[in-house]
């Protein structure tokens, strides 16, 4: 993970799956930067919040395809990914109202994100981590040749 986007990431939302720990880290440091440009423009800068939720739809990609490689049911846990992302999508458009409330829009994805994490990023990550050790364990049992009963 980089020095920079591992001071966004409380120890408490580690994994233990690097790919996904560096792209959670960096979700919190886009976070951090727009509730920065939101405050320095006084506006809602539309441009971050479309980086974000890309952010959001490529993380929430790479977590179903180390799913899918380990052999996990992901169901479940993909419609929560889609539900996040339609309520976000509904939020972000709602942002040309000027009743808009961004800082309602980041609390709300800040909240979601850190709840998604503990509730099932970290039952995912236990999953993958046994996965690959299962898997490890498989390839280290195949690099032994068969051996031939001389009974």
């Amino acid at each position: 993970m980089g020095n920079s986007s591992l001071s966004y990431l409380p120890n408490a939302l580690v994994i233990d799956v690097p790919e996904i720990d560096d792209q959670h880290a960096r979700l919190f440091e886009q976070l951090e930067a727009f509730k920065a440009s939101c405050i320095e423009h006084n506006a809602f800068v539309s441009e971050e919040a479309e980086a974000i939720f890309q952010i959001l739809v490529d993380h929430c990609a790479t977590e179903e395809r180390l799913a899918a490689q380990a052999g996990l049911d992901f169901g479940r846990h993909g419609d929560k990914h889609r539900l996040m992302l339609s309520g976000i999508r509904k939020r972000l458009d709602a942002m040309a109202h000027p009743e808009a409330d961004v800082y309602g829009l980041i609390r709300y994805v800040e909240y979601w994100f850190e709840r998604h994490i503990t509730e099932e990023d970290k039952g995912l990550g236990q999953q993958l981590r046994q996965s690959a050790r299962l898997s490890e364990g498989k390839q280290f049992v195949d690099s032994f040749p068969a051996q031939q009963s001389s009974y």
